[in-house]
């Protein structure tokens, strides 16, 4: 619970920061956390918006094992949402797009306001 506090507190204070400093024309503050995480496991997205009253938005990633995730509100402009990552036989060092043993993919999504969000993890796909 301690963990959901303070990274709601973190989005809030980098889309204040991001405000204030550049006005509404900054991406919204987006992140996953854990940043690494293994095949078959699941990461959080929390997803702070400039404005906002829609109940959720989508979450977007090829690296995840439904591609896409519900990002429902939490706090004000805050949406945070969980995604199973696809398992490690999704993610080959064969054919014709291979991954190594960690690979970097992105999750990407828009806010009610059309604002884009991005934000990038590593999947670790083991031996």
């Amino acid at each position: 619970m301690r963990s959901a506090t303070t990274s709601t507190a973190l989005v809030t204070a980098v889309l204040s920061l991001g405000l204030a400093a550049g006005g509404a024309s900054a991406a919204p503050a987006a992140r996953v956390s854990p940043t690494t995480v293994a095949a078959g496991g699941t990461v959080t997205i929390q997803v702070g918006c400039d404005t906002g009253t829609a109940p959720a938005v989508a979450a977007t990633s090829q690296a995840f094992a439904d591609g896409t995730v519900t990002l429902r509100r939490t706090q004000g402009t805050v949406y945070t949402g969980t995604a199973a990552i696809a398992p490690a036989g999704n993610f080959t060092s064969g054919g014709p797009d291979p991954v190594g043993r960690l690979s970097e993919w992105s999750v990407d999504g828009a806010c009610p306001d059309g604002g884009r969000f991005r934000a990038g993890f590593t999947v670790d796909r083991g031996r």
